[in-house]
Parts: structure tokens; sequence; C-alpha cells
């Protein structure tokens, strides 16, 4: 039985596990596209604020805050801190004594921000309020300090980034592919998984022991039987979601494009596969990393949350995941930005990435059955 075969055995065996998983990103990707309305612009934020002084900094950023939004004020934090353990605001912006100096003359922190990260709304007021000192400090060493126009320069910096402009049509399949972006790791991983697994039972070793085929011959075929499994998924799943549910994309210029970069990140995840297999030996081990690792790359990506309203610390570390990049890629797109090759380059790089790397481990790990 060669290669081939023993994939369309494992996927047979493994079919309802692909039907659940492809289940599962339809119904996620239905609930995607029944709303374009952006969850991060549904309501105002209630923000407390603990004033421990008088200055044109810390009241402007007050005034500005409290455009839109309702404002409690405190008279120390631990009094904030108790609403915001039970969620009746979103976070608490501290302005400390002497914050106006500090931020024009060192480069510590102005202000105390207390945020809650389970709360999309508490990590994009931590964004709004360093924002605005950013702001503030660039237009003072310029000498062209003018608070009106930098609360309006940033409520349109706000407006850019909540921009409902596109079509519904462009909201509903960039839904999909933001969806597909990650559920597609939980069904390739774990497929591929039972795959690999298969190929290092010691029967099948000492059969390819006997075999005439070159070791290298044996890898490349079950790389392939690997690529194979995940153009097909590719095929089915985009196949299913064009026809039955967006069949007016198939005019839209812009489904080349996104048909690419998912076909590329399809291949990447079975590469990233490929390498985690060459560590997974057990069935137990394989299921674990098949549903643990998807999450921990979505929530380090911005598909849970846009990056811009992580903090700092989790944006440079996002910019080591290749999901970063397929999800500014396909951001990118549904705005009518076609230029994504960087995006496309770096992708392919991750992917040649984990091919040599599995190629290494490959070679470190040899299973030595005779």
């Amino acid at each position: 039985m060669n290669t081939l075969q023993y994939f369309i055995k494992i996927a047979n065996k493994n079919k309802i596990l692909i039907i659940a998983y492809i289940a599962i990103l339809i119904a996620f990707t239905s609930l995607s596209m029944s709303s374009s309305e952006d969850a991060y612009s549904k309501r105002p934020l209630n923000i407390g604020i603990v004033k421990q002084e008088d200055s044109q900094f810390g009241n402007s950023l007050i005034e500005h805050l409290g455009k839109g939004n309702t404002l409690y004020h405190y008279d120390s934090q631990e009094l904030a801190e108790l609403d915001l353990y039970t969620r009746f605001i979103d976070g608490i912006v501290v302005v400390p004594v002497d914050s106006e100096r500090i931020l024009l003359e060192t480069d510590d922190s102005p202000l105390s921000i207390r945020t809650d990260v389970t709360n999309s709304q508490s990590i994009f007021l931590q964004r709004a309020v360093e924002t605005y000192a950013l702001y503030y400090k660039a237009m003072v060493d310029a000498g062209k300090l003018d608070l009106h126009k930098l609360s309006t320069v940033l409520d349109e910096r706000v407006e850019v980034v909540f921009s409902t402009d596109r079509s519904p049509l462009e909201k509903k399949f960039h839904g999909f592919a933001n969806v597909y972006g990650f559920v597609i790791m939980m069904i390739l991983f774990r497929l591929l998984g039972d795959l690999s697994i298969s190929f290092n039972k010691k029967d099948i070793q000492i059969r390819n022991r006997i075999s005439p085929k070159s070791d290298a011959r044996l890898k490349g075929e079950i790389s392939l039987a690997q690529m194979i499994i995940a153009l097909l998924v590719f095929v089915l799943v985009t196949g299913f979601i064009l026809t039955m549910f967006l069949p007016e994309m198939l005019r839209s210029r812009s489904l080349g494009f996104y048909l690419l970069i998912l076909f590329l990140w399809t291949a990447v995840v079975a590469l990233l596969s490929g390498m985690i297999n060459q560590l997974s030996k057990t069935r137990s081990l394989n299921l674990t990393i098949g549903n643990m690792l998807p999450l921990i790359i979505m929530f380090l990506s911005g598909s849970m949350l846009p990056i811009q309203f992580m903090p700092v610390f989790m944006q440079k570390i996002a910019r080591f995941s290749p999901l970063f990049y397929y999800n500014k890629g396909i951001m990118s797109i549904s705005e009518g930005d076609f230029d994504i090759g960087g995006e496309l380059l770096i992708i392919a790089a991750f992917g040649l990435a984990f091919y040599l790397s599995s190629l290494y481990l490959s070679k470190e790990r040899k299973t030595r059955t005779l």
C-alpha cells in the first residue's frame, strides 16, 4: 500500500472528525457573516478617572476621553478597582502628580492605566490613552500644540480603525477568511498528525526498510500526501462557502487574492503540522497540540482582538507568528489594497522554515527499528 493509499485510509477513518471541524468552521463563519457591525465600536466606554493633579495634559486627556464615553471620578485608585473587578467600568486612568512633566521630560509612562485583558473595551481604552499621550508629546516637541486639532485627529484615526465602508459582501468573506485561518489549523494538525503517527508504526517502518524506495523518497511521498490533504480541505471548505453562502463573490475582483493567500496559508499550516509531527509521537499528544496550539496562535496573532488594541509587548510577540501576516493580508484585501506581496513572502518564508525544521528533526529523531 503506497503513501497516498495510506492517506486515503486515514482520512476515511477520521471522516467524522473532519466533518465536525468543517461544521465548526461553517458555524463560526455564519456568525461572522451575520453581522457587519464592528464588535469594538458597539458601545461607549465606561472609564474610571482618578485625578491627582490639575495640568493641561491631564485635563485635556480627560476632556478627550469624555467625548462619547461615560466618566466616573474616584477619590482613590482602590475605590475604582472595585468597580473594575465587577466590570461596572471598563478601565481606570490615573493622572498622577507631575504627569505632564514626566511625559515631556522623561521616557517614563506619565499615567497609570488599569485594564482587564479579558475585556476588549478595556484594551481599547489603554491604546486610546497611550496614543493621546504620544501625540500630545509630539506636538509639544514640534512647538505646535493644538488641543482641538489633537482631539480631532485622534477621533478621525479611530473612525479609520472602525471603518464600516467595506461592502457587506467583502465583510462576509473577510469574516470567513479570518475564521478559516485558525480552524484550518485544528483540522490539519489532527488529521495530518494521525497520518504521521501511522507512518511511524513499527510494522510500516519495517516494510519501508524492505522496500526499494529510498528514505528521501519515502519522506517526499509523505510530504506530498500531506500537501494533497491540505489542498483537498482547502478546495472543499472554500468551495462550499462560495457556492452555498457567497456565490456573488465569484465575480469579485478580490476573490483571486483571497484564494491565493488562503491556499498559501493552508500549505504553510500543513508544513507546520509536519514539523510538529516530528515531536508528537502519540495520539493523545497530537490531540492536545491540535486543540491548544491553534488557540494560542490565534490569541497572539490578532484573530480574537485587533492587534492595535493589544499591549505593546504582545504586539511585538505577534510578529513572530505567521497568522499575524495572514490576518494582515486578508484585512488589506478586504479594504481594497491588493498589494500583499510582502505578507505572502513572509508567510512563505515561515513555511520554508517549518519544512527545513521538519527535515532536521526527522534526521535527528529517526526511528530505529532494525
